[in-house]
């Protein structure tokens, strides 16, 4: 239940929800663009990259870890920022490793490495999203949606961009520093934040919070056809994303190229429309925004196939859905954000939130992992009319669902 009087949201507050998501997806950015692009310039294959690609799947995750996140309180430390300076320590602890191997010899450490770190985020990921949800008001879901979607993008520009630059030049050692002195930097933040007592809920059983995965989905607006939804609301583009960096790659992209394409000027792109989203959210209703972006994304799929005939003798055709693609989820991700916050309930804010983002992120990843191998048995084309196909299926659930959506 949300409180009579909603907490004033605070500078400090601000800052850390803002610095907590650019960090994660400055994580994120490292591991699914940066990593990518400089394993697969030492020599790796697509079957090597779509393992690491699949331990990208730990984020599912979140819905196990939460009632942990819940449960668990150090008070006179803080309920979430406990969480995000364990987090971050690991963080560290496994970028730190990354300076001491050779990841061709030594592979199986690398995973291992990669495991820690995917976990490591997963943890970090969980208590941001539940400090923002206990934070917002119904009224600032929207605004700190985009907000969020903005720094995260950000994000993508330091922990991509940035590291791939770095790497152009510098070799790994240094573009694995920028990381690491990032993690530095946030840790000394976390230390230094109060956190309010006033986000302390009453404490529940164990019992009570994995209770709660079953009657989420029994709720109004909350079931069968919502989970369906969100299980296949990220497969087309995770089915895209994960090849963006050998697709590119094998059309002649350098690594800054692609760090360019992918951590600059996409996230500048998404900065720009996002707000647009809270705009449209304003004047219309959730179904109407969400339904005509879902639409628009049908075509933006179609446009991949046509534009890999074209990148063949230009490739810098390809770029162009690409970019179209990230103004399409720059709308689409805050809407989906302020929805999922909408459904979950404030005396299980972290719980609620994570659950149904594990279910959208378990769609993404495994799309992600499969279509790199049918990238390998066939062509980037294949997992070009994949993606096209889901796309249309989503767009007619979600068209056939509205009225058990949004009573």
């Amino acid at each position: 239940m949300e409180s009579k009087i909603p907490y004033q949201l605070r500078y400090q507050d601000w800052a850390l929800l803002l610095t907590s998501t650019f960090f994660k997806f400055s994580i994120v950015a490292f591991y699914m663009i940066a990593l990518f692009a400089m394993l697969k310039d030492i020599g790796f294959d697509l079957t090597q990259l779509s393992w690491i690609y699949l331990l990208g799947i730990f984020e599912i995750g979140k819905f196990i870890i939460s009632p942990v996140i819940e449960y668990f309180r150090f008070e006179k430390f803080g309920k979430f920022r406990t969480w995000l300076f364990i987090s971050n320590f690991f963080v560290i602890f496994s970028i730190s490793l990354l300076y001491f191997i050779d990841p061709i010899q030594q592979y199986t450490l690398l995973l291992l490495i990669c495991l820690l770190l995917n976990f490591s985020s997963l943890i970090f990921g969980c208590a941001t999203l539940g400090l923002m949800c206990a934070f917002s008001s119904k009224k600032q879901y929207g605004i700190g949606s985009a907000v969020q979607v903005i720094a995260g993008r950000l994000g993508k520009i330091i922990g991509g961009a940035l590291v791939l630059f770095i790497y152009q030049y510098y070799g790994w050692n240094a573009a694995v520093s920028v990381m690491f002195i990032s993690s530095l930097l946030l840790a000394i933040q976390i230390l230094l934040y109060a956190e309010p007592k006033s986000l302390i809920q009453e404490k529940v059983t164990f019992g009570q919070l994995y209770k709660r995965f079953v009657l989420f989905w029994r709720q109004q607006n909350n079931g069968y056809q919502w989970f369906l939804i969100l299980f296949l609301i990220f497969i087309p583009s995770g089915a895209l994303v994960s090849t963006f960096v050998p697709s590119l790659s094998s059309l002649g992209w350098k690594s800054n190229e692609i760090g360019v394409l992918l951590s600059v000027v996409e996230p500048i792109l998404t900065v720009f429309f996002a707000p647009l989203s809270v705009l449209l959210l304003r004047r219309y209703s959730y179904f109407n925004v969400i339904f005509y972006i879902l639409l628009s994304q049908v075509l933006i799929f179609g446009l991949f196939s046509i534009s890999s005939h074209f990148s063949k003798e230009n490739y810098l055709f390809i770029a162009f859905p690409i970019l179209l693609l990230s103004i399409s989820y720059a709308l689409l991700v805050p809407c989906l954000l302020t929805l999922v916050l909408d459904k979950s309930d404030k005396n299980y804010p972290t719980l609620d939130s994570s659950l149904q983002f594990s279910i959208a992120l378990l769609g993404g990843y495994l799309s992600g992992f499969f279509s790199l191998r049918l990238a390998n048995i066939f062509n980037f084309e294949v997992v070009y009319y994949f993606s096209n196909t889901i796309s249309l299926i989503i767009l007619i659930l979600f068209f056939y669902s509205r009225k058990n959506l949004f009573k």
